[in-house]
């Protein structure tokens, strides 16, 4: 008989890699999933715990992103000390003017339910996310440093506390799919939070749908695999709360495609586990806790909206936005530039947007990366079809969303159906959102079915991905080159950017997964890194000499009302101060204060609008006028019958006519002139 050939034991590693394969052997005893496939608790909650250690010092520090250190360059000279990094963005007026003011107004009210700054009431329960001592305020809890802690505080947790849940949750559901990847989740969630389109409209309209998306995708894959009920729950509990709290800012149209993103993926999950021969009644059974979940929101969001009902109505009554609907096919040429704009995002920070539009936040655009990916996602389903494999239903999903968005972007005519579907609540440039949170889900979903069969996609399947991803960009170069160089000019980075991304695709197409997420975080973090300044408290206009003067008014006479006469300083500081004014931004119109303007209500559909209120000099009674739709500008005569009847005291940016008003102070302070007068 031939003899056998002599069995040969593994060589040990050579001594320079012995460190290498330890470490290799550590990292898989520790990243070992649990019996259900889901990670352990180590990779879930590492993450987590250093995002909580970071929230929290910001916190004590009271530093945030703010950008109410605009108003140093009104009130102040030299360096702002409170700037500790960045430029405040005055664009994001949103922010630092808007909802930063009311929140310093409910501040000096006492953070009621009912805001008075404005004669008749502002419900402070339904506008701008504000605090307030009111029940609903449990399902806000990016408001309740303000009620717990000093401004400062409030203000940074406002600031990271929605940032905080949109990093903890990308990463759970990124961990979820990939248990032994927990640094690849870190990276990708820390990618997603410096998109540009993040960056610009960081606010908790923004990030809450983020937060509640992935919260809800992992819940339901916990549902469908998950062994003990406690997890379950828990992720149920969660995802049902987040729903609530992302719906009481009654921002839509982030909303939605975050809505749509997750009805894919959990259709994707529940069809895929279907086929797996997963038993359906026990699927049944682990969907308990995710509809009851639901069931609750529902039931509590329902319990919000009869509430304040005349405040719903009167929000949805109002000509501007009203029931803004928006048509199939929408995507021009421009919004279609700018939604590829991504590599050339950082000059949006010095430079004009030109031909994105008209401003940086309506300008920001995401990285395309889930885009390049579809290519080597449908080159899985065609090859699982060549082997008679059934189609990866986890894949097709993520393809399904993209051929939606795209669909409802540039093919005109359905307009009926998309709105039985309520995709024409969102606009073209707020769906790319939905295109933020599938650059994670595409990466993500490619990269579970490439190592589930130790595959590799062919290198050139990835080089089309990485062409799919500079298609756009060169189209959008092209334009830029002849239409606003400013945008080129303004960006070092475009081109180093662009590289990074489709290294990523090409990366993650040869399974090289951790190499892939970090390409995309430098590309993020070039363009999107430095929108938002780091800031010590807030810019408080109460502690300016001017504030202080109104102050002292107040103090003799507290329930005088106000005028404020010129440019935004005024409306800011009159609404900062919480008295009684006829200036600020209003989310729909406070019935009594337009009956006092306009008694005939005449120009109704001039001020029946979500819209900012100022004061401009005029001759007899207030004229109203929209120089922009979401602007009202009224003139004010210290003499007309309506100064008499209804405002005690004026605070103006300039000199007025002193025939029917008394100047009690003025006050110099940086390049700000403002006077005080009292209506005779």
């Amino acid at each position: 008989m031939p003899r056998s050939a002599p069995s040969r034991t593994p060589a040990a590693p050579s001594s320079w890699r012995r460190p290498l394969h330890r470490a290799q052997e550590l990292a898989l005893r520790v990243t070992e999933p649990r019996a259900s496939g889901l990670p352990n608790v180590l990779v879930l909650s590492a993450f987590p715990v250093v995002v909580a250690l970071a929230f929290a010092v910001l916190v004590i520090l009271g530093v945030s992103g703010t950008s109410s250190g605009v108003f140093w360059q009104s009130f102040g000279s030299g360096s702002d000390p409170d700037l500790l990094a960045g430029t405040p963005r005055a664009i994001r007026s949103d922010e630092w003017l808007v909802q930063s003011g009311w929140i310093l107004s409910q501040a000096a009210q006492g953070f009621p339910a009912v805001n008075q700054a404005l004669p008749g009431g502002m419900d402070a329960t339904v506008q701008n996310d504000l605090p307030s001592w009111d029940w609903s305020s449990l399902f806000r809890p990016h408001v309740w440093g303000f009620l717990l802690f000093p401004l400062e505080q409030g203000m940074a947790v406002r600031w990271w506390g929605p940032a905080a849940a949109a990093l903890v949750a990308t990463h759970a559901f990124v961990v979820t799919v990939l248990p032994r990847r927990p640094v690849t989740a870190a990276v990708l969630a820390t990618a997603l939070l410096f998109s540009p389109v993040l960056q610009w409209w960081f606010l908790p309209t923004t990030l809450w749908p983020v937060a509640w998306a992935f919260t809800t995708c992992t819940a339901v894959i916990w549902c469908l695999r998950g062994r003990r009920r406690s997890p379950r729950i828990a992720w149920a509990a969660a995802s049902g709360y987040l729903m609530v709290t992302m719906a009481m800012s009654i921002y839509v149209p982030y909303m939605v495609p975050a809505a749509y993103v997750v009805l894919f993926v959990v259709a994707g999950a529940v069809v895929q586990a279907l086929r797996s021969g997963a038993d359906r009644r026990a699927l049944v059974r682990r969907a308990v806790p995710v509809v009851l979940a639901v069931l609750a929101a529902v039931g509590v969001l329902v319990a919000w909206v009869l509430t304040r009902l005349p405040t719903v109505e009167a929000v949805l009554g109002t000509v501007y936005p009203g029931a803004r609907l928006e048509p199939t096919g929408n995507l021009d040429f421009e919004r279609g530039v700018r939604t590829a704009s991504g590599p050339f995002q950082q000059a949006l920070q010095a430079a004009s947007p030109g031909v994105l539009g008209l401003n940086a936040p309506e300008s920001a655009a995401p990285l395309l990366v889930g885009t390049a990916l579809l290519v080597i996602l449908a080159w899985i389903v065609v090859r699982d079809r060549r082997a008679g494999r059934r189609a990866d239903m986890d894949v097709v999903a993520v393809l399904a969303v993209h051929v939606v968005f795209f669909a409802f972007l540039v093919v005109p005519g359905w307009d009926g159906l998309a709105h039985v579907l309520l995709l024409d609540r969102t606009t073209a440039d707020r769906l790319r959102l939905g295109l933020d949170l599938l650059n994670v889900v595409a990466f993500v979903r490619l990269v579970a079915r490439l190592d589930r069969d130790r595959l590799r996609a062919p290198f050139g399947v990835g080089l089309l991905g990485a062409a799919v991803l500079l298609l756009p960009t060169s189209v959008a170069w092209a334009t830029f080159h002849f239409a606003s160089k400013e945008m080129i000019e303004g960006t070092r980075w475009w081109i180093a950017v662009s590289a990074l991304l489709c290294a990523a695709v090409v990366a993650v197409a040869r399974r090289h997964v951790t190499p892939a997420a970090v390409c995309v975080l430098a590309a993020s973090l070039l363009v999107g890194a430095g929108v938002n300044p780091l800031y010590r408290g807030v810019f408080d206009l109460r502690e300016t000499q001017a504030g202080q003067d109104v102050a002292r008014v107040v103090d003799e006479d507290p329930d005088g009302s106000w005028v404020g006469v010129g440019g935004y300083v005024t409306t800011a500081l009159l609404l900062e101060s919480g008295v009684e004014a006829y200036n600020g931004v209003q989310t729909y119109p406070p019935e009594e204060m337009w009956r006092q303007i306009d008694p005939d209500g005449s120009d109704e559909a001039v001020w029946n609008r979500l819209a900012n209120v100022f004061w401009a000099p005029g001759q007899g009674e207030p004229v109203v006028t929209n120089p922009v739709r979401d602007q009202i500008q009224v003139t004010f005569d210290g003499c007309s019958e309506f100064a008499h009847e209804h405002v005690d005291y004026v605070l103006s940016d300039q000199r007025l006519d002193a025939t029917c008003l008394v100047q009690l102070d003025s006050a110099d302070e940086g390049r700000e002139q403002l006077r005080v007068y009292e209506v005779r």
